[in-house]
């Protein structure tokens, strides 16, 4: 079995088959926090770099489940070898 997760959410990940685990990130709060820091920068050219961390979420759908028991998959693994 496979699990995919992607990256973004974006509208059209809750309408494939299956619907897409995807982490939500703040795009809009990312672009403006963007467009801050880069004027900041430019009125004070020597002011130090800073770090702006945003919340993220995971936002779960049908295309994960949890992983296979390490034991059962040992047995699967070496019946076909």
């Amino acid at each position: 079995d496979l699990s995919v997760v992607g990256f973004d959410d974006l509208p059209f990940t809750a309408f494939t088959d299956p619907p897409l685990t995807t982490v939500h990130q703040p795009v809009q709060e990312k672009g403006e926090e963007a467009a801050r820091m880069l004027l900041e920068g430019i009125a004070d050219a020597g002011s130090a770099p800073r770090r702006k961390v945003l919340e993220t979420r995971l936002v779960l759908r049908a295309s994960t489940a949890p992983a296979t028991a390490v034991g059962s998959l040992r047995q699967e693994v070496m019946a076909h070898a």
